[in-house]
């Protein structure tokens, strides 16, 4: 039997997504690309980084599961139950462990546990971002840049 080498041709695939990125997890090979370099609002993206910041310090042991950190008045209200966001319900002025905050961010999507973790590891969100884009330069995100650790688009209460 004799056999044809016939070239590869590239499948069409389509997307209503505006932008989209899928690649071959054994070899890094781009399989789809659409609009991959565009600036978009990272969104929940941000609390995937701000749980690589907090896996990094662990493994550091900058920080311990068992540390713990207060819920401030701005975690609560920016990212607590007044929001109406997504959020752990985390009490006002109470202290919680880390390993409990990583639970509610990667369970819940908390916005609170996220605010809490960055006041607490950094002294402020803002601190924290700082951190969050100093991060992904390391791991190679170089086009990624953070303004908070929630992804939550910042209003005008947030920029105090």
């Amino acid at each position: 039997m004799l056999l044809c080498a016939v070239p590869a041709s590239a499948q069409l695939f389509e997307t209503k997504a505006a932008q989209a990125f899928m690649i071959d997890a054994d070899t890094g090979t781009v399989l789809f690309a659409k609009d991959a370099d565009k600036p978009i609002p990272p969104a929940s993206m941000a609390k995937l980084m701000t749980m690589e910041v907090v896996f990094n310090a662990i493994k550091s042991k900058r920080i311990t599961l068992d540390d713990t950190f207060v819920v401030s008045e701005n975690a609560w209200r920016t990212g607590g139950a007044p929001s109406g966001t997504s959020t752990m319900f985390a009490k006002l002025k109470s202290a919680v462990r880390v390993e409990d905050l990583i639970q509610g961010v990667t369970v819940q999507a908390a916005n609170d546990g996220c605010i809490v973790l960055a006041e607490g590891m950094a002294g402020s969100e803002t601190n924290f971002a700082a951190q969050m884009t100093e991060r992904a330069r390391e791991i190679g995100l170089s086009k990624s840049t953070f303004v908070n650790s929630t992804g939550l688009r910042p209003t005008a209460s947030r920029r105090r």
